[in-house]
Parts: structure tokens; sequence; C-alpha cells
């Protein structure tokens, strides 16, 4: 039990329970719900990067450890982006590529954990350095959790400020189109990276996958 709640899976779930009352404040539709939903949105993708920083600073990385992170990156990611498209602020097209990708990416990794590999970390399922630095390496993770962070926030800030525009003449609405352009781009793009990331991962666990079944040799094994 102690080995399942550790401080990086505390990290987790309190990022799944903050994400379901953010989408509570969403639709609320008031000024300040929605003020308050794009500062919440933030902090749950940061927290992302603390649950990691708190697994290597304190030496609880687990294989748990690595399910739960990404288990929970794929409900807020799914969550936030069904919850962006039923409010017109996004095209359907983008939750249905996500969410897609997001199934044929986790059940390839959830099929090569019974061989012992796993996501990221020593025993990583990835063999190619393209593969490894697209899905795991901090200078590919960190940018596109930035981009997130910013794009949902900026979205949900937006229908905050449409509000504004409503109640008075100091925000001026073409400063508001040109940011809704904006948020429409940085959304495309994040959907785009999301694919980019996980196409390494849908190529190399196919290899893999048919190493194992036909009972050749693997180009590596976990852990080497």
């Amino acid at each position: 039990m102690l080995r399942i709640l550790t401080w990086p899976n505390r990290v987790t779930i309190t990022r799944i329970g903050l994400l379901f009352f953010l989408v509570v404040l969403i639709y609320y539709e008031t000024l300040w719900a929605r003020i308050l939903a794009s500062g919440l949105v933030v902090l749950v993708i940061v927290m992302d990067w603390l649950d990691g920083f708190l697994a290597r600073k304190l030496h609880e990385s687990t294989v748990l450890g690595s399910v739960l992170d990404i288990a929970g990156d794929r409900i807020i990611e799914s969550v936030l982006w069904i919850v962006l498209a039923d409010l017109n602020l996004v095209p359907v097209w983008i939750p249905i590529v996500v969410i897609s990708r997001t199934i044929l990416t986790d059940s390839i990794r959830g099929y090569t954990l019974r061989f012992g590999y796993t996501a990221f970390g020593k025993k990583t399922m990835m063999t190619s350095k393209l593969g490894k630095f697209l899905t795991g390496s901090p200078f590919m993770r960190t940018p596109y959790a930035i981009l997130k962070a910013f794009t949902f926030g900026l979205l949900l800030l937006l229908t905050a400020m449409d509000k504004i525009v409503m109640r008075s003449s100091i925000i001026q609405q073409a400063w508001i189109d040109v940011a809704w352009e904006i948020g429409y781009w940085m959304a495309v793009t994040t959907a785009l990276m999301c694919l980019v990331r996980g196409i390494p991962v849908i190529i190399e666990g196919i290899v893999l996958i048919h190493y194992k079944e036909s009972g050749s040799e693997t180009p590596d094994t976990p852990g080497h």
C-alpha cells in the first residue's frame, strides 16, 4: 500500500481530482468561474512535471507510477479536448485525432508491458534515438506540456474575455478576435505535436510485438 501512495502517485491522483472540479467550473459559465478555470487548467498541466520531478528526486519511480502517470495524462487531455469541442472552442476533429492516437499507443504500450517493457525509463519499449527523443526527452516533453498549458488556458480565458467585452468597452473586440485565431492555431499545433509524438510508439511497438510473437530475438531487452 505504501508503494502505491508514493508522492508522485499522490500528485497524479490529485491532478485527476482537480480535473473534474475544473470541468464543473467551466460549465458554471460565470465570468469568475471561467477565469479561475483558465488558471486551474495550467496548474493541472504543470503538475505533470511535478510528479515526474518527485519520482526522480525521491527515487520513487515505479512501473505502477509510470502507468498512473500516463493514465492521468490521457484522462486530462481527452476530457479537456472533449469539453473544448463541446463548447465549440476547437474543431471536433482534434479530440477525434487525439483520442484515437491515445487508444492506439496506449494499447500497444499495455501489450508490451507484459514482456517487461515500460513507456519510459530504463526498461522503455523505445529503441531508436529518435523515438526516445520524441517521447521521453525533457526537450520534447517540457515544450509540449507548456504548449498544452497555454492552449487550454488561453482558450478558457478568452471565453471570460468575451463576457467582459459584452459588459464594457475596456477590451476591443478586434484584439479578442486575433487572440481567438492564435488560440485556434495553438490547438492545431498541440494536436499535431501529439500525433507526431505517437508515431514512433506505434511503429516501434508493432516491431517489438512482432519479434515477441514470432519468438525471434528482439533488437534489445528491457534494461539494456
